[in-house]
């Protein structure tokens, strides 16, 4: 081709057909320039390409982990509702001073114990790792980073204030009063009488019982947060594709 084109230059040379040959000339130049963008285009594209399909697999990938947090919470936001109940129902039968004893050592193996839930990330920060900024849903950008940096900190930091209240209040307590407990499963105390009107005991599953209410409550707004985010990121990855 390029021989193509300078054989025709050197028959207008020869010719002296000097002004066609610079119109020519320049024609060439601009279908060269015309080519080289051409080919800067198709690049880029394709380089677009392989960035979106970074971004289809890191989304999908956290798309499985706010599955996998949703399923996590329901199953802790269920039992922690249990845990809630089987307390208000100890705190009854102590403040009553009538503790039926067939089922109060299942009950009192429900009551203050802490919920540990595992909450996946893997994908997000993938995605900051590729730069969150790449991703072209602000709304879908925003939404991630609130539930990741906020809702997630607050069931972290809720889990573990049951856990510390458990290990640090409950378990010592048990050492001290109990003759066995097993974890979710039987507490038997060393003498129901004193239990009966050990008002630090009664303090301590009341307050607990708020505890666990507020982490009941931040469980809850997660759960509804990524109910909001699923949606948003199939409808983006779809984009994508």
């Amino acid at each position: 081709m390029i021989k193509f084109f300078r054989h025709i230059r050197q028959n207008l040379l020869a010719e002296g057909k000097t002004g066609q040959y610079f119109k020519y000339a320049i024609g060439e130049i601009i279908l060269v320039v015309i080519g080289i963008l051409i080919a800067l285009q198709i690049n880029n594209w394709n380089e677009q390409r392989k960035v979106d399909r970074e971004i289809v697999k890191t989304l999908t990938e956290i798309r499985s982990n706010l599955i996998s947090d949703s399923l996590s919470i329901r199953e802790t936001r269920i039992k922690k509702s249990e845990d809630i109940n089987i307390q208000y129902t100890v705190i009854h039968e102590l403040e009553s001073r009538n503790i039926p004893y067939d089922s109060i050592e299942y009950h009192l193996g429900r009551v203050m114990i802490a919920r540990r839930i595992v909450l996946v990330d893997n994908g997000y920060q993938l995605m900051k790792k590729f730069g969150l900024e790449r991703l072209k849903n602000k709304e879908l950008r925003n939404e991630l980073i609130n539930y990741y940096t906020n809702s997630t900190k607050k069931i972290d930091d809720d889990t573990a204030d049951d856990d510390f209240e458990f290990r640090t209040v409950f378990l010592p307590y048990v050492r001290n009063h109990f003759l066995d407990w097993n974890w979710s499963k039987r507490g038997v105390p060393a003498d129901y009488e004193h239990l009966k009107s050990d008002q630090y005991f009664l303090t301590s599953l009341k307050v607990s019982i708020k505890n666990e209410e507020s982490t009941l409550e931040v469980l809850k707004n997660g759960a509804m947060k990524i109910q909001e985010i699923l949606p948003m990121l199939d409808e983006t990855i779809l984009a994508y594709e």
